[in-house]
């Protein structure tokens, strides 16, 4: 399957923090992109802000969060927004893709979703599974190079 990364385009550069999207056409909940790419211009500047805003290493759960409690989702993470009346949210994993700068972490995106009223916990695991396939590394290291 071809995997690849693709830096978001219009945050402000960080040497401590990257972010990108998988993408794998053959992979219909590796949506994050294709979401991204179709949103109006204010959502688009609304989801930006919150990208800048955790690249700069600021915390806001309203935002974004993790789950560092949870043994089996910790590497986890999600975007928040409103659009519409709907919770819309951008899922992704954290990693550290560059072996010797173990301080610079990345947030892959990979799926975009609605919320109803709880987190679907299948998304984590299913973003749990892709970040672990030797595919998935190699095109993270790919885009985040030494």
């Amino acid at each position: 399957m071809p995997w690849s990364v693709v830096p978001v385009k219009g945050v402000q550069p960080n040497s401590h923090r990257g972010i990108a999207f998988l993408v794998c056409a053959e992979q219909q909940q590796v949506n994050g992109e294709a979401i991204y790419r179709k949103l109006k211009e204010k959502n688009k500047r609304n989801v930006l802000s919150r990208f800048d805003y955790w690249l700069a290493g600021n915390t806001c759960d309203k935002y974004f969060h993790g789950w560092p409690n949870l043994a089996d989702d910790k590497e986890c993470f999600v975007f928040k927004w409103k659009q519409a009346c709907a919770n819309h949210r951008l899922y992704g994993f954290l990693c550290h893709p560059k072996p010797s700068a173990m301080s610079f972490q990345t947030c892959i995106l990979v799926l975009h979703s609605q919320k109803t009223d709880q987190t679907d916990f299948s998304y984590l695991a299913h973003i749990n599974k892709l970040r672990t396939l030797p595919e998935v590394i190699r095109a993270v290291e790919k885009a985040f190079p030494e």
